[in-house]
């Protein structure tokens, strides 16, 4: 009627998509709530979870308004599907078959993921290991530097010359103009961020160890303590965010890498003589 017609179009102006939603479920419309779902699913994406519930109520048969609603879920990756599995329970005309195909996929997307993950730890392990080797190298025996070109300016390296332990050398004048003289240019944004995410760490530590011991202390009232530490971010993953728009980077927290150590040969020794230490 006119007065349903103006409160939906109140509800839509004030963005009150739930309400709108909630009103067709109501009348049991069940087309304007897939309707409702694609008008305003991308705006507020819980929209779909509600249908879903909605339809999963009903003891008659919507095994197409299930599927339908189904296929928005998995694109935009909104339940898992034990939930979905767990919604679906309440209604007995839903059989496995509804579900069978967005379960097979979602499995096989989690399977692939987790092979996924495994090679990176992989990766992670080995190159932990690597780094532990060449650091116990460094430790223990001589590096030699054997440059032929400068990795700045890219002509041959004559003398006086900037060596750094992550192989790299340059020209001493090419290095003036660089921000540092004591880190390799190429390296510098790497090595910052490995060691922003080691100090955001270390800080993290001891939050995280003050939030067991107060815990334990207030256990009448830990919910307190829980929301006070949340609040302070004990709970939050390190992420490191790089100066590239929109570009995250996780690295792994085992990383333990060495200083650059700078030797700068300022004497010539006979043309294209190696530098030892």
């Amino acid at each position: 009627n006119e007065y349903d017609h103006v409160i939906l179009h109140l509800y839509e102006k004030a963005r009150l998509y739930r309400q709108i939603l909630q009103y067709y479920m109501d009348q049991n419309e069940y087309d304007h709530v897939i309707e409702t779902c694609n008008d305003h699913g991308k705006k507020e994406p819980n929209l779909w979870i509600l249908a879903l519930s909605y339809f999963a109520r009903k003891e008659e048969d919507c095994k197409d308004y299930i599927a339908g609603v189904l296929a928005h879920i998995e694109k935009k990756a909104l339940m898992p599907p034990l939930m979905v599995v767990q919604t679906l329970a309440h209604n007995s005309t839903c059989t496995l078959a509804v579900v069978k195909d967005f379960i097979t996929r979602k499995l096989k997307e989690e399977s692939e993921q987790i092979a996924k993950d495994q090679d990176l730890i992989k990766k992670y392990r080995e190159d932990t290991e690597r780094m532990k080797r060449e650091i116990e190298q460094l430790k223990t025996s001589a590096k030699v530097f054997q440059p032929t070109k400068c990795h700045s300016c890219t002509n041959p390296i004559d003398l006086p010359a900037v060596h750094f332990l992550c192989g790299h050398s340059y020209h001493q004048a090419c290095l003036e103009v660089a921000e540092s003289e004591t880190e390799c240019p190429l390296c510098v944004e790497k090595n910052r961020e490995v060691l922003d995410l080691i100090r955001a760490q270390e800080q993290t530590t001891g939050l995280h160890e003050d939030f067991h011991t107060e815990l334990e202390r207030k256990k009448t009232d830990a919910f307190s303590v829980v929301a006070d530490y949340f609040g302070r971010g004990v709970f939050n993953k390190v992420t490191l965010l790089t100066d590239a728009p929109g570009a995250v980077r996780q690295l792994p927290a085992a990383v333990d890498l060495p200083k650059n150590i700078v030797l700068t040969t300022r004497t010539g020794r006979g043309a294209g003589g190696d530098t030892h230490f």
